[in-house]
Parts: structure tokens; C-alpha cells; sequence
């Protein structure tokens, strides 16, 4: 039996970086109580914040509030400013790099793949946020170097072998099923933890989402329709597929998707286990957009007359492509959720993958004795974030 070889090295370097944008004045609102000093003091990415985010607190007595309630401890950024994600990652020490040699059989013949990977750029994938959907990992645009070079040297000595090419995909399809099976609690210690595609070769192997994840973004990269099959307690793929094609297969906008097993070796395209079989399913659509993650934090300093609060928002993009003319919004709304006491917003923002800002806006207010609570969106031409909200504050009290 011949012995194919095929050897490559992936090197994958993480470039995050944010466009600079600038910040505008709120807006005035005709239910406005009375003079205040309201301020949107500084948008700054949260790589490099240099301010100290307030942490939630309450200023319970009646006095009229003084400055020192309201203006941050030093360092702090000057009003207007915005400061760009710099990274600590754009050279990577190959010093501690290491190669794993990935072997498997298909087609009568025994396949080898060597590839290189980087114990630092592995640090930068486990610090990134979990909580994305399965498809943004599909579609991660830092993986797209090493998708790109698995799919292109796997494809030409494919090729050079006679390999049509349907009998590619099965190929691509192989090497992944080949790899080992590890539970995300044994290996993480976490019940869930979806890998990056980076990952998952880096641990050589993973679970079911993982592998799902990883084919997906090899298909998606060899041109084939794919999306990901959510079952109770399971992830799988489907993949594109004609009328005339045999095989398990569910609809999704008119079109069949039949189903791909990847968590074990030998599973052809259309079979699927047994127990899985006539259970409902939830349809992911893999493509590439962004994901805005949204949280805030609030002060409340209190007047005879108003309440007054200040809100420290952080953003991020987990997303896959730039959340275009975004907009960072922040309101004191009313009991009646259509009205707000006092808002304010930010000027456009371009935000890349991974980018994030911090917002801070000083001195919203709403009267003293009247219920409200804080309401932060972000929103732009190609996205909407989910809303934030905190509890209702009634007059004086949290």
C-alpha cells in the first residue's frame, strides 16, 4: 500500500486592531429636570484601558453631590479620547513552537500531515470568549490561514493521487474524523468549550462541536455549502446536497443539507447514528458576521432632586467580520420602556474582530423619587446587540 506524505507548517499570528473613532454629545430630551453636567467622558480599547472601570456603587446620603463622586482616579484618559489596540502579538517567538505529525487512511492509501503549532499564539485562542455562537467559530477570521493551507495541500496531493472531487471532500472529511475523541470535562474541566480550529489541532482532537467546527470551516474553504447540526447533546454538519443524493438529510430554506457525522472514523456522508435519528434538530447557518458583546457597569449618586448615574460600558466584536458604523447607546428609561429620562449615544465606531471599546458616560440623571434603569444597546449598519439592562432604582435607593 503506497504511503502518501504531505508537509506543511501553519503558523498562525493574531492581529487585532481598532479604528479610531470619535464620541459626540447626547442628546437633549424635552422631559430634561434640569441643568446637569452630563458627560460621555472617553472611548478606549480594552487591551490598553488606562482607566480604572468604577465598580458598581451607591451613594446613599441626600447631599448635594461634589466632584470627587464622579471623577475617576488617575490615570485617566482626557475627554474625546480614543486609544488603539496595540497588541502583544505580533511576533510570535518560535523558540517553543513544536510539530505534531497527524496520520490516518483513506482510499487505499495511508496519509501524513505535518504541522507546526506555538504554545503563545495557543495562550491568545484560550483567552478568547466562549460565549459566541458555534458558526463564529466556524467562520473566525484568524483561523483563515490555517484553513486555507490545510485544504490546499491536502487538495494537491489529492490530485496527484487521482483523487475526483468528491473523493476530496471524503479526504478533508477523514483526516478530521481520524482524530481522537476527548470530552470537554476531562480535558478543559468544563462542561462546554467549543475550540477554535487552531485548537483543536493544537489538542489534537476534541468532541463533537469541535470536530463539527473544524470540517465546517474545511468544506466552507473547498467551496461547499455547509451548516451545523445542533441535536440534543450533539453537533454534527450538514453539507450541501442534490435531490438525487442518498442519504439523511434535513431542510433548511429549501435546500437539503445531508448530515455528516464527524466524532469517529469511517462515517460516510448521509448515514447518521441511530440514536440520533427523528430527534429534533436545530439548524446553524455558517457564514461571516459580526457578534457585539455588550455589558456595562453603574454609580448612583443621589440629590434632594435628581439621581444621578454614571455608566462605564464595555464592548467587543466576537464576531468574524467589522460591525460597521456602530453605535454605542445609553439611556435612564422610564417606567414606560418607550420614554427615557435621559440618553446619550456615541458617534460611529468601525469594529474590527476581537476589538473592543470602553464607554464611559458621566452624570445621566432622572428625578429623585421617580423608578428607572439603565438601558445600554450597541447597533450599526450590519449589527444589533442584545439589549443590557439593570434592575429598576426607585428615588434614593438601588
Amino acid at each position: 500500500m503506497d504511503l502518501k506524505f504531505i508537509g506543511f507548517v501553519t503558523v498562525i499570528v493574531l492581529l487585532l486592531s481598532v479604528i479610531s473613532g470619535c464620541i459626540e454629545n447626547g442628546r437633549d430630551v424635552s422631559w430634561d429636570t434640569g441643568d446637569k453636567d452630563k458627560q460621555q467622558d472617553t472611548l478606549v480599547d480594552t487591551e490598553n484601558d488606562t482607566a480604572s472601570p468604577a465598580e458598581p456603587s451607591v451613594n446613599d446620603t441626600q447631599e448635594e453631590p461634589d466632584s470627587e463622586n464622579y471623577t475617576p482616579e488617575p490615570p485617566y484618559p482626557e475627554p474625546e479620547e480614543i486609544k488603539q489596540i496595540h497588541g502583544d502579538w505580533d511576533e510570535i517567538d518560535s523558540g517553543g513552537s513544536f510539530q505534531r505529525e497527524f496520520n490516518w487512511s483513506y482510499g487505499g492509501y495511508k496519509w501524513s500531515v505535518t504541522m507546526e503549532f506555538f504554545p503563545e499564539t495557543y495562550e491568545l485562542y484560550k483567552n478568547r470568549s466562549r460565549e459566541r455562537d458555534y458558526d463564529l467559530f466556524v467562520s473566525d477570521p484568524y483561523d483563515d490561514e490555517l484553513i486555507t493551507d490545510i485544504v490546499n495541500h491536502l487538495t494537491k496531493a489529492g490530485k496527484e493521487t487521482g483523487l475526483d472531487d468528491t473523493e476530496l471532500s471524503y479526504l478533508v472529511v477523514s483526516f478530521v474524523q481520524s482524530l481522537p475523541y476527548t470530552s470537554d470535562d476531562v480535558t478543559t474541566g468544563f462542561d462546554e468549550y467549543p475550540r477554535f480550529p487552531y485548537e483543536t489541532l493544537y489538542d489534537n482532537g476534541g468532541d463533537c462541536e469541535d470536530t463539527s467546527i473544524l470540517v465546517s470551516a474545511l468544506l466552507a474553504e473547498m467551496g461547499y455549502g455547509v451548516v451545523l447540526i445542533e441535536l440534543p447533546e450533539h453537533v454534527a454538519v450538514g453539507i450541501k446536497c442534490g435531490e438525487d443524493f442518498q442519504g439523511y438529510y434535513y431542510m433548511y430554506e429549501g435546500r437539503r443539507y445531508c448530515y455528516l457525522e464527524t466524532a469517529g472514523e469511517n462515517w460516510p456522508i448521509g448515514e447518521i447514528p441511530d440514536r440520533h435519528k427523528g430527534q429534533e434538530a436545530t439548524i446553524i447557518p455558517v457564514h461571516k458576521r459580526p457578534f457585539l458583546d455588550i455589558d456595562f457597569t453603574a454609580r448612583y449618586g443621589y440629590t434632594p432632586r435628581d439621581v444621578y448615574v454614571d455608566v462605564n460600558v464595555s464592548l467587543k466584536n466576537l464576531g468574524s467580520e467589522k460591525a460597521e458604523n456602530t453605535k454605542i447607546y445609553v439611556a435612564l428609561q422610564t417606567s414606560d420602556t418607550s420614554k427615557v429620562w435621559d440618553d446619550i449615544e456615541s458617534e460611529y465606531l468601525q469594529v474590527l474582530p476581537e476589538a473592543g471599546y470602553n464607554y464611559y458616560v458621566k452624570n445621566l440623571h432622572a428625578p429623585a423619587g421617580e423608578k428607572f434603569r439603565v438601558y445600554v444597546r450597541a447597533y450599526g449598519d450590519n449589527v444589533i446587540s442584545d439589549e443590557s439592562v439593570s434592575a429598576w432604582v426607585t428615588g434614593g435607593s438601588v
